[in-house]
Formats: structure tokens, sequence, C-alpha cells
């Protein structure tokens, strides 16, 4: 089990994270909070078993504090094998940078976003011209 910061109500709290996974790629997420209530997210590769997580916990108030849960976030590369490395997605990644973080290192709340708002700001990144780059302003619209 390893800690990692959730905002509760906007309240920074330590809770612990634990991982597990099987040889045919099935990951499990147990987070379990200081007053003994335990989240689970299952799925095949830990992005999917992160994501599953997270929507359990947005309903009641929960956003977990790293970089996963970044709005600029994604996993594109080791989606299923179980890689724990995240692209955060900027207009320099769209002029071919890129900038990687561990998926569990510490974000603020700040520059988290639930599971839709990241994946809908995907969308949007994705669709973003490489030129945009070079304008001023935020690219992804």
């Amino acid at each position: 089990m390893e800690p990692i910061t959730v905002s509760i109500d906007n309240i920074e709290t330590v809770c612990l994270l634990e991982q597990t996974s099987t040889p045919e790629r099935q990951w499990t997420l147990v987070l379990t909070t200081s007053d003994g209530a335990t989240w689970t997210g299952a799925g095949e590769g830990l992005w999917t078993a992160f994501l599953e997580l997270r929507r359990q916990l947005e309903p009641v108030g929960y956003k977990l504090c790293c970089a996963g849960a970044r709005v600029d976030a994604n996993m594109r590369g080791g989606r299923w094998t179980g890689g724990d490395i995240v692209d955060l997605l900027s207009r320099r990644t769209l002029l071919g940078v890129q900038r990687k973080a561990f998926m569990f290192d510490y974000a603020p709340p700040a520059k988290t976003a639930t599971v839709d708002q990241q994946l809908a700001r995907y969308d949007r990144w994705i669709d973003t011209p490489w030129w945009r780059a070079l304008l001023p302003g935020d690219p992804v619209r």
C-alpha cells in the first residue's frame, strides 16, 4: 500500500492505495480512507482500473490528487500493459515535445478534473491542428 493524496470537499488528506495485477493484465486498485472506507476499481490495464476507481470516487466528492487525474493527462502508450507513465498534453506536445509524469505523482486539486472533463479535453486536444500551437492563447478549444 502506498500513500496518495485525496481531496475530500477541497480538504487534502492522505489515503492508502493498493495496486495488484494478474499475469493476464487485470489490475485492481483499492483506495482506503483514514476512516476505513474502501473503494475498488478494476479492469484490463492500470489506466482502465484507475479510471474506474475515479468514476466511483467522483460522485461522493473525492478527487485523487495525482498526475493521472490532471485535466491535461492521458495515457496514450502502455494503456493495457500496466504502464504507469502518463502524457501531459500541451501546446508543446502539438509540436512534438513530450512531457510525462508518473501516474501517482502529486498534482494539486486545481489541476485535476473529473474523468469526463479529462476525456473531453483529450478529444479537443486530439482534434487540434499542430499549427494552433503557434498562436497565442490556449490552442485546445
